[in-house]
């Protein structure tokens, strides 16, 4: 039994033991089939024919779309409902009201995202009015906070904009509670001293960080987050056949076809599963167990699969010996590392809910050896009675593990002192649904990134030397800080550029000799004079591309569901090119 411990006390539980035991008893629901059918399929396809004659009895009533379906109908079909109610929930912040923070929130209050704040103490400038498109001329020497707001928020009524005109330097005695009141924090072009100590508070706090910045034709990007976990990765497809295991009830249903006894219509309707099963064992019994290995071997299995054609129709068959390859995998657990991860197998008390449900999954694998059933099944050439029947035998299995991996869950939680319906159901099953697909990432800090001793150097100094490559814009994004802060003003803003380009250049090989280098190159001299060229100008283009990458990036992180980047783009709009860093 899984022993009790008591919570609270030193900030930490005792890890919680591997025990499972406790779950399944006599009683539980077996794998093993129930009686075989007296003919192929008849009982299942009887008990199908009821049931959808049940359903055309007491046909259901429809769904009417609601004005809010209607109106965010494309995003429900990327995210669905929950990743839209986590949107709708949210509250992001926007430190300095720049065309790219504009451009980012514009695409984030355009799909309903719940609330956003602009902190900035600025007045509208012309070069404002000029790159931003959220500003107009009767903006000029208004506070470019509270314009960018007023516009954003006649975009989307469902999104409730505020602002704050706030010193960007005031922000280092701003109490750490300020931040606790937004869900992520986007911040543009702010200077290291500053960024460095928000970084930090935030970064304890994991509440995500994303910077932007965007100067002439270049364009940057950073997501700072310590740990952030996705169980809707999205994937192409989680079809999980399981043919090289199948499980009791679906070898039941596979040997309860007799094929030859059937016609050439029910022939060429045999689901390619069934094929695939049938002739899998065949091959198993003539070559000792072992099932088509080589490649050789896979393709004179192909060849037994093409003997048993037999119609004119034969598109099921040819399903079949498609997905040989698929079939013939052994099936295997994907996500191991995360199983086995000390934050899955040593529970406390703020354990989040996506590693009690890692391991109850790591519980249910140590008990089945595989994870749990995704329950999905691919279209197929088939009659609608037996693929259905067939799509029950995976619905069921899938259930009966999702059952288990649900006990195992209210048992953790109760060890843990917490509700035992504190996970819902619908959180359990999406988890099992996904399970092998999901991931984890552990982010690098921006003390990691600017340190020296943690930098990652190899990695930048081999992209300074690479031809075309686009670590020097990266390179000259960090100069271009360092100088703003010593010389109070961004480089190129002056009419004697030339001092100012050589000081950049200076300041990059400040950079350059920290991480052991010894040069720039041509390439890296050719991209700070363009940094000098635009001065600190935004282009609206670059800024509004570099608000798709940020907002995209932001409602990844938002939704917990697709994989956002890992952790840095630069986009150059001169080449039309972009590269990602894990920096």
């Amino acid at each position: 039994m899984i022993k009790q411990h008591p919570v609270g006390h030193n900030n930490t539980s005792p890890p919680i033991t591997t025990a499972t035991s406790s779950i399944l008893d006599d009683n539980a629901v077996s794998d093993q089939p129930s009686e075989t059918p007296s003919t192929p399929l008849a009982g299942v396809a009887e008990q199908f024919a009821t049931m959808l004659q049940v359903d055309a009895e007491q046909p259901s009533t429809p769904h009417v779309l609601t004005a809010r379906d209607k109106k965010y109908d494309r995003q429900l079909r990327l995210w669905a409902a929950n990743g839209q109610a986590a949107l709708e929930e949210a509250h992001v912040l926007l430190l300095t009201a720049s065309a790219a923070g504009a451009e980012i929130l514009k695409n984030l209050v355009l799909p309903g995202t719940g609330a956003f704040t602009i902190a900035d103490d600025k007045l509208v400038t012309e070069d404002d009015i000029d790159a931003n498109f959220f500003l107009n001329d009767s903006s000029l020497g208004q506070p470019r906070a509270v314009k960018v707001t007023e516009f954003l928020q006649e975009l989307n009524t469902d999104s409730m904009g505020h602002s704050q005109i706030l010193n960007l330097r005031e922000l280092d005695g701003v109490d750490s509670s300020y931040w606790e009141s937004f869900s992520l924090v986007i911040a543009h072009q702010i200077r290291p001293s500053i960024l460095m100590n928000v970084a930090k508070v935030l970064w304890d706090k994991k509440i995500p960080l994303v910077l932007s910045n965007s100067i002439g034709f270049y364009g940057y990007l950073r997501i700072v987050i310590p740990e952030h976990t996705v169980v809707e990765s999205h994937p192409d497809s989680t079809v999980d056949l399981r043919l090289d295991c199948p499980w009791p009830e679906l070898e039941h249903f596979a040997d309860a076809i007799n094929m030859d006894a059937l016609d050439e219509i029910d022939h060429a309707h045999v689901p390619y599963v069934v094929i695939l099963l049938k002739y899998l064992k065949q091959w198993k019994a003539e070559h000792g167990g072992s099932p088509p290995s080589i490649y050789a071997e896979k393709n004179q299995f192909k060849d037994l699969i093409r003997s048993g054609i037999r119609s004119s129709d034969p598109e099921n068959f040819d399903e079949a010996i498609a997905a040989v390859l698929r079939a013939t995998q052994k099936t295997t657990v994907p996500i191991t590392s995360v199983l086995n991860d000390p934050r899955a197998q040593n529970l406390h008390e703020n354990s989040t809910k996506f590693w009690i449900l890692a391991r109850a999954a790591a519980d249910f694998v140590a008990k089945e050896g595989n994870l749990p059933l995704s329950g999905t099944l691919p279209d197929m050439k088939a009659d609608s009675l037996r693929y259905i029947a067939l799509q029950t035998v995976y619905r069921n299995k899938a259930v009966r593990d999702r059952d288990w991996v649900k006990q195992r869950v209210a048992e953790l939680l109760s060890a843990l002192d917490r509700p035992t319906d504190a996970i819902l159901d619908d959180e359990i099953e999406t988890f099992c649904k996904f399970s092998r697909y999901i991931v984890v990432i552990d982010g690098r800090s921006l003390e990691e990134e600017y340190n020296p001793e943690t930098a990652k150097a190899k990695l930048i100094l081999s992209g300074l030397r690479e031809e075309n490559g686009l670590m020097p814009i990266y390179l000259g994004f960090r100069a271009v800080e360092i100088f703003e802060e010593r010389n109070e003003r961004f480089p190129g803003s002056l009419e004697n550029t030339e001092d100012d380009a050589k000081n950049l250049e200076s300041i990059a090989l400040e950079i350059v000799k920290s991480l052991g280098g010894d040069s720039l190159g041509e390439s890296a001299s050719q991209v700070l004079k363009e940094f000098v060229r635009a001065g600190s100008g935004e282009l609206h283009n670059i800024s509004s591309l570099l608000g798709g990458f940020g907002a995209q990036e932001v409602v990844k992180l938002i939704t917990r569901q697709y994989v956002p980047m890992k952790n840095t783009v630069v986009f150059d709009g001169i080449q039309s090119k972009s590269e990602v860093w894990e920096l």
